[in-house]
């Protein structure tokens, strides 16, 4: 049975556009230079005990997926801030205005990949709203950003 390790992990940013014919084309572009990711679904319960009952029943409620990434921020052209992954995650949260009101953050989908060796690979891929970001610098460190995020609605596709 085989284990996986970080270095089986990947993040890819997803670009949907639409065919001639209005179909959805997905496009992944790695997310260069990620130090790390995790994701976590969570389901709330719902008390359905009565009174005169002696144990505490449940239903199912509402679940939520939410997680966090750690990128390095890494670029190939310092020139084309599109070119680094970790400012484009960025740039979808954190807006810059000259009257104190930046613009509304942007979802973004994201796919988490386990590489497990096959072609289609295990992942979970879906519509995220960043929720935070920080960015690290130290001497004798790169320069990282955290990012944490929660998903829009329940995952859009997963092979797990």
């Amino acid at each position: 049975m085989p284990f996986y390790s970080g270095k089986d992990g990947e993040l890819e940013i997803v670009t949907t556009t639409k065919d001639v014919n209005g179909n959805d084309v997905f496009t992944y572009t790695k997310v260069a230079k990620v130090r790390s990711w995790n994701y976590t679904t969570n389901l709330t319960t719902l008390e359905t005990t009565t009174l005169g009952d002696t144990d505490r029943t449940t239903v199912a409620g509402v679940r939520n997926a939410s997680g966090t990434c750690d990128l390095y921020y890494y670029t190939t052209n310092p020139n084309d801030p599109t070119k680094n992954s970790a400012s484009v995650l960025l740039n979808k949260l954190i807006k810059a205005s000259t009257n104190g009101q930046g613009a509304e953050s942007e979802s973004v989908d994201l796919k988490f990949i386990i590489n497990d060796g096959t072609t289609t690979k295990k992942y979970i891929e879906g519509n995220c709203l960043f929720t935070s970001a920080a960015m690290s610098m130290a001497v004798g460190e790169v320069l990282s950003a955290s990012i944490s995020f929660e998903f829009v609605g329940s995952p859009r596709r997963m092979v797990l």
